[in-house]
């Protein structure tokens, strides 16, 4: 069930319908229905009774004066508060109804007040189930009511105006037909647009909610993006920066060892030396990955090339004690595919190595290729600790990863899903604890076939 904070609704305009607002709403309600009582007394004169009335409209004041002061005293409201407070307000309205109107009032509409306040403030569920009670009290206050709430002496003096029987006769039949068809035409026209009011604002309501999801998501999504093109732009930047200062110390430091070896230098002075050019090296490489990882090869062009020579590709870059734990299953033979063989070669890879990472020593990863008349798949499959549901819906965030500080940028897999984008499919991603993890790579087959060079 979705949590109910303070704010209920925002509507399209961008005004919050908040539970205050409710509650001044009801002092609308409240003004009008004291409104009601005075004029009955003293304009229509009416047999009211007093003691009622004010019970009724004092209920409504107290409760009023104590909702006002619930959200000082809590930071979330309920969602069932405003639920409770529309039922206990048509209850109390048609306690009142009795004594002031008949079902031919006007101001029996506004029971529907709080049929459109439910559609667009509750839940479906309950936003049914306030339609239905109100429309009961309706169906109570019709069946019970005084439906001419006058001085019956009038109806009685004329009636004793037309002397003859056979008249008076024909007049009574006609006026309770009258009345009778009258109202009963009232309560379906009632029960009529109840219905069409609240199905219509409940399902334009949720698709407002659906909408403001979508809106929600696609924020976030450009936020992730303009993340990441912060840091493709930084790692570009440090790649090209430090390119020329790392070569010219690699170079120094090769010439340092080559002058160390040749002239019998220190064996400290060689090993420190060749720590600095493989730190050198490293130090290159990892602004390599940066670039890589951030989205650079992205925008690599494509090429064609056969899946037997993309994973022999993606082997080549595993040492043989890596190589011995795979398991290639390829379903579809020398097919020739039109990609950007380095981005998908370090994608496939990159999806390799979590399921080494997550596997023990030793343990077989299975990677499968093989399609269908839509799609090319790459399933890459282990048996490792796999995921719990929290990890497995953030798996596929950009810097979310689980992995130890230092083993890794949390991008692999949002990058393979930019990719399989590109070409029209996606990345799935199935796992449970204790029972290794599936990923599968989607491709659409009219967007990489070699014969097919749309698209760039």
């Amino acid at each position: 069930m979705k949590s109910c904070d303070q704010k209920i609704i925002n509507d399209s305009t961008g005004h919050d319908i908040t539970f205050l607002w409710l509650l001044r709403l009801r002092w609308a309600i409240l003004a009008c229905q004291s409104f009601m009582v005075l004029a009955g007394i003293r304009i229509f004169h009416l047999q009211i009774s007093l003691w009622l009335a004010f019970l009724v409209i004092g209920l409504g004041l107290i409760s009023n004066i104590f909702l006002y002061h619930l959200p000082a005293s809590k930071k979330i409201i309920p969602c069932w508060i405003p639920a409770l407070v529309m039922f206990f307000d048509i209850m109390l309205m048609t306690i009142l109804f009795f004594q002031v109107v008949s079902i031919y009032n006007p101001l029996s509409i506004l029971y529907i007040i709080y049929i459109v306040l439910g559609a667009l403030l509750l839940e479906r569920s309950c936003s049914y189930a306030l339609t239905a009670f109100t429309l009961t009290c309706y169906a109570i206050f019709f069946y019970f009511s005084d439906p001419v709430p006058i001085d019956q002496s009038i109806l009685t003096a004329s009636r004793h105006c037309i002397e003859n029987p056979e008249i008076l006769a024909v007049f009574n039949k006609q006026l309770d037909e009258y009345l009778s068809s009258h109202s009963y035409f009232m309560f379906f026209i009632f029960f009529l647009v109840a219905l069409l009011i609240v199905y219509p604002v409940a399902q334009i309501k949720k698709t407002m909610e659906e909408q403001d999801e979508v809106l929600k998501e696609l924020d976030e999504e450009r936020m992730r993006n303009e993340k990441l093109a912060s840091l493709a732009t930084f790692a570009a930047g440090a790649a090209h920066e430090f390119s020329t200062p790392l070569s010219t110390i690699a170079i120094a430091s090769g010439e340092m060892l080559y002058h160390f070896k040749k002239h019998g230098g220190d064996k400290n002075l060689i090993d420190d030396t060749r720590l600095i050019r493989d730190q050198v090296a490293r130090c290159k490489e990892i602004l390599f990955q940066m670039s890589a990882d951030s989205g650079k090869l992205l925008g690599e062009p494509v090429d064609k090339f056969s899946i037997k020579e993309l994973v022999n590709e993606v082997m080549a870059l595993f040492n043989f004690e890596n190589l011995q734990q795979v398991n290639f299953h390829n379903k579809i033979g020398n097919m020739q595919v039109l990609m950007p063989v380095r981005t998908l070669t370090r994608t496939i890879k990159e999806l390799m190595k979590n399921a080494m990472d997550a596997s023990e020593p030793g343990a077989p990863i299975e990677l499968t290729c093989w399609k269908d008349s839509q799609f090319l798949y790459f399933e890459v499959q282990d048996h490792g600790t796999g995921m719990d549901e929290n990890t497995l819906k953030r798996a596929m965030e950009p810097f979310y990863t689980s992995k130890e500080p230092g083993k890794g940028m949390g991008l692999g897999l949002y990058l393979a899903r930019i990719m399989a984008n590109r070409f029209g499919g996606d990345l799935y991603l199935t796992s449970a604890p204790s029972a290794g993890s599936t990923a599968t790579l989607t491709f659409a087959l009219k967007r990489i076939q070699a014969d097919n060079s749309a698209d760039s």
